[in-house]
């Protein structure tokens, strides 16, 4: 004779039970994985940032041991700053760069959408198709050269207030890629690091300065950068 077999089902209480581990192993996951995703974009970011420096620095053994910083006239340097990075940048075009997407940086206010790889072609005093606005997320410190202290910032991500040397909080804003949290720093010899910001309300700046104080300072005050090696930003 057969037996019937009896199957017993979930309770209401077990079930509920599940859903509640599951919901506490995925608030512990998430906010890891998310964390991983930020350092992940933060290293390609820096590996970016690091191969633009290079290309600086290729730059200057064949033009005096000077960065990129004036602008043009008939091709040669004039006794005018650069306005914005992308016209210092620019110049790396094509001896030193060919490609403009180690310019762009997701996210970033700076860049929303990735460049076209348009490049002046012959090249121009004042460029138009290469790193037009919207092209370029990292800001520069002009008028730095190869034999600058090692130590001086010379690459970063892109600021909110270039004047004052400031990131936001605000991620969809310009400045705010990392959350205020963290900057991408290039130093004069090519080192580069992911540094943390010191966050004040909406605002923050990055320390690092031996002297005292903000990394980017140039009012003379802290004998650090030079008045003359003020911050440019993207377009």
């Amino acid at each position: 004779m057969k037996t019937l077999r009896t199957y017993r089902a979930f309770t209401l209480i077990e079930l509920l039970v599940v859903i509640s581990i599951i919901s506490i192993l995925a608030g512990i996951a998430l906010p890891v994985f998310s964390s991983v995703q930020v350092k992940g974009a933060q290293t390609k970011a820096l590996s970016n940032a690091k191969q633009i420096g290079l290309a600086c620095k290729l730059y200057a053994t064949d033009n005096n041991g000077l960065f990129p910083s004036k602008t043009l006239s008939s091709g040669k340097p004039t006794t005018t700053d650069v306005a914005d990075s992308n016209s210092a940048f620019a110049q790396l075009f094509p001896d030193y760069l060919q490609s403009e997407q180690i310019f762009y940086q997701a996210k970033s206010a700076f860049t929303p959408a990735p460049p076209d790889d348009k490049i002046d072609n012959p090249s121009v005093d004042s460029p138009v198709d290469t790193l037009k606005a919207g092209e370029n997320h990292w800001a520069y410190v002009v008028n730095l050269s190869d034999t600058s202290n090692a130590a001086l910032p010379l690459i970063a991500d892109g600021f909110s207030d270039p004047s004052g040397h400031t990131y936001t909080t605000d991620e969809t804003a310009r400045g705010g890629v990392w959350k205020g949290k963290n900057a991408i720093v290039i130093r004069a010899d090519i080192s580069g690091s992911v540094m943390k910001a010191k966050v004040n309300g909406t605002t923050s700046t990055v320390s690092g300065n031996p002297n005292g104080g903000d990394l980017f300072d140039n009012s003379g005050i802290t004998n650090w950068l030079g008045s003359a090696n003020k911050v440019v930003n993207p377009k």
